[in-house]
């Protein structure tokens, strides 16, 4: 009797420390599958300047070269809290999907910038190779209007 009652809690607590209520508060995002990574700020070769409003990025289409490291400067013009997350397009979906679980979670990933109305904020990041990468707001009711694309053209 002892026993079985020693090993439902026990039970219980591996059953909840590996289902979603587990701590989610940081995404694993694999900046190797996207298209560089987090920049140099002393290696800044161009500024690009994005402005939030509520539901689009303006601009929500950038092109860049291999091998350049941006700083964006965002600015929050909008009425809400809002997120700026450079990734893939999975990388992105699943940041905003853990925003609709968890929407009280403080967020830490790489390429994440969180602003206020009216804030103004920066994030540098170095493109290593051609391709395709996306940004977007993963906050809940943001993610499908508030999207955007980064062309990095071949040198």
């Amino acid at each position: 009797m002892i026993k079985s009652i020693l090993i439902i809690p026990l039970v219980a607590f591996v059953l909840f420390s590996t289902s979603p209520f587990a701590n989610t508060s940081r995404i694993e995002i694999n900046v190797k599958d996207g298209i560089g990574g987090p920049g140099d700020s002393a290696k800044v070769t161009r500024i690009i300047k994005l402005t939030q409003v509520d539901n689009m990025f303006l601009p929500n289409e950038i092109t860049v070269a291999e091998g350049e490291t941006i700083n964006f400067v965002v600015k929050n013009g909008g009425d809400h809290r809002h997120e700026m997350l450079i990734g893939t397009k999975k990388d992105l979906k699943k940041a905003a999907k853990m925003r609709r679980m968890f929407p009280e979670k403080i967020y830490s990933e790489p390429g994440l910038i969180q602003l206020e109305p009216g804030e103004m904020k920066e994030l540098v990041w170095h493109f290593d190779h051609a391709g395709t990468i996306e940004f977007a707001c993963p906050l809940p009711g943001h993610f499908k209007g508030m999207r955007g694309t980064i062309y990095v053209e071949k040198k």
